[in-house]
C-alpha cells in the first residue's frame, strides 16, 4: 500500500510586531512562545517520521523580520532529513526585498512562487502545486493557470488565502470551495486564518492555523497537523490530527462589579475569578461590567494585580450607578420598586447594626442590593 506522511502548518509568523504591553519584556517573551511553538513543529516532524513539511504562508514578517531570525531558521531547517515546501502568504510576500529572494535557504527547502509554482518529489510519489502571495493584497486568483493532478501520484494543492469568507474589504486572494474542488486535487494545505478548521465544504481542505496564537481574536487550541495519505483501490485516503504547539492561551473574561461597595470588593472579586487561569500559560483580559460610582482606573486596577501574570489588564467598561434619591422621588413603577426595596434593605441594614457578624444578614442585604440593581436595570433600560 502506497503511503506518505507529513506535516502541515501555516502563518507562524516569526517576529511577528507584538502590540500588547505586558509585563517585564513582554514582546521579546512572545516573539520566543513563536519560535518554541515552531520548534515543537519540527520536533514533531521528527518524531513522527513525517518524509515532508509544508509551510502554506507567513512563516515569518516581512517588515520586521532580522537576519539573526532567518540565520536561526536557516540553522533548523538544514538540520530537517526531509523536504521542506513552502509558500509566500500576505505577511511575508515574493516581493524584491522578500527574504525568499534575498536570502540563500537550505537545499532541501523549495519555494512555491508564481515564477516557480508547482513541484514534483518522485520518491515520494508526490505532486504539488503552490499559490501564495507576491504582494501584501491580491485579487482573486486565476485558478485556471494551475497545472491538473497527476493520476499516478499523490496531489497537493497549497494555498494561502481567503476562502469562503469573501465578505471584508481587505483583498486576500478570496475563493470559494466550488472554485477549488474543481480542481481536483487530494489534499489542499491552506493558510491565512489564524484558527484551525478541519470542516470545510471542500473535502480533504485543512487549515491548522496558527502555531502560537498571537491576539484575544484567537482562543482555543493552536497546533499543525499531522497527515497520512494513501492510495486504496484507486483512491486516496487521508487521515488528519492535530497536535499542539502553542504556549500561551489568551483569555476574554468579563465580571459585573455591580453592589461592590469599595475597591476592596471589586479586587476579591477579580481574585475570585482569576483562581480558574493559569498566570504561567494565560494572558487574561477582564471587562469589568455593570453600574457603580466607584473610580475604577483601568491602570491602576491592572498594575495592583498583573505582578503575578505575563499579561493581564483590566478593562472598565462599567456604567455610572443609578441616582436612588431621584428615583425615591418618582411618581412610577419604577419609584415604586425603588422604595419597596430601600424599605427591605433598610430594615435588613438594621438588624445588622445590631448583629454585625451575622453571615445571614450579610448575605441578604448583597442579595437584596444586588436584586435592586438589576431590577432598575430592567426598568430603565429594557434589558
Amino acid at each position: 500500500m502506497e503511503t506518505i506522511k507529513f506535516v502541515h502548518c501555516a502563518d507562524v509568523h516569526l517576529d511577528a510586531p507584538i502590540r500588547d504591553n505586558g509585563t517585564g519584556t513582554y514582546s521579546d517573551i512572545r516573539r520566543k512562545d513563536i519560535r518554541d511553538a515552531f520548534l515543537s513543529i519540527l520536533d514533531t516532524v521528527k518524531q513522527e517520521k513525517a518524509q515532508l513539511l509544508l509551510i502554506s504562508g507567513d512563516l515569518y514578517e516581512q517588515r520586521t523580520t532580522s537576519k539573526s531570525t532567518m540565520e536561526w531558521l536557516y540553522m533548523l531547517l538544514s538540520q530537517l532529513d526531509v523536504p521542506v515546501v513552502i509558500i509566500p502568504g500576505n505577511h511575508d510576500p515574493y516581493i524584491a526585498n522578500s527574504w525568499y529572494k534575498c536570502w540563500k535557504w537550505p537545499s532541501n527547502v523549495t519555494i512555491l512562487t508564481s515564477e516557480n509554482p508547482s513541484l514534483i518529489i518522485e520518491e515520494l510519489n508526490l505532486n504539488i502545486y503552490g499559490m501564495g502571495f507576491s504582494s501584501y493584497k491580491e485579487e482573486a486568483p486565476d485558478l485556471s493557470i494551475v497545472t491538473p493532478p497527476i493520476k499516478v501520484k499523490f496531489n497537493v494543492f497549497m494555498f494561502h488565502g481567503t476562502l469562503d469568507m469573501n465578505f471584508t474589504k481587505q483583498v486576500y486572494k478570496p475563493i470559494t470551495s466550488i472554485e477549488l474542488e474543481q480542481l481536483k486535487y487530494d489534499y489542499y494545505a491552506l493558510g491565512h486564518f489564524h484558527k484551525s478548521c478541519l470542516e470545510y465544504p471542500l473535502e480533504n481542505a485543512y487549515n491548522p492555523g496558527s502555531p502560537e496564537p498571537l491576539g484575544f481574536g484567537e482562543q482555543g487550541v493552536h497546533g499543525a497537523f499531522v497527515v497520512t495519505m494513501r492510495k486504496e483501490e484507486n483512491q486516496v485516503i487521508t487521515e488528519v490530527s492535530k497536535f499542539k504547539t502553542a504556549n500561551r492561551e489568551y483569555h476574554d473574561a468579563t465580571l459585573d462589579v455591580t453592589g461592590c461597595k469599595n475597591l476592596d470588593e471589586v479586587k476579591i472579586r477579580i481574585l475570585g475569578l482569576l483562581e480558574g487561569f493559569n498566570p504561567e500559560r494565560d494572558i487574561i483580559r477582564i471587562k469589568l461590567k455593570g453600574r457603580t460610582n466607584l473610580s475604577l482606573e483601568e491602570e491602576m486596577m491592572s498594575s495592583f494585580l498583573s505582578d503575578d501574570w505575563l499579561y493581564l489588564r483590566i478593562v472598565n467598561e462599567t456604567r455610572k450607578a443609578f441616582n436612588l434619591e431621584q428615583l425615591l422621588l418618582e411618581n412610577s413603577l419604577t419609584g415604586a420598586f425603588t422604595r419597596d426595596m430601600k424599605k427591605r434593605i433598610d430594615e435588613v441594614c438594621e438588624e445588622l447594626e445590631k448583629d454585625p457578624e451575622n453571615v445571614g444578614l450579610q448575605k441578604e442585604e448583597a442579595k437584596l442590593s444586588l436584586a435592586l440593581s438589576y431590577g432598575l436595570e430592567a426598568l430603565i433600560t429594557g434589558k
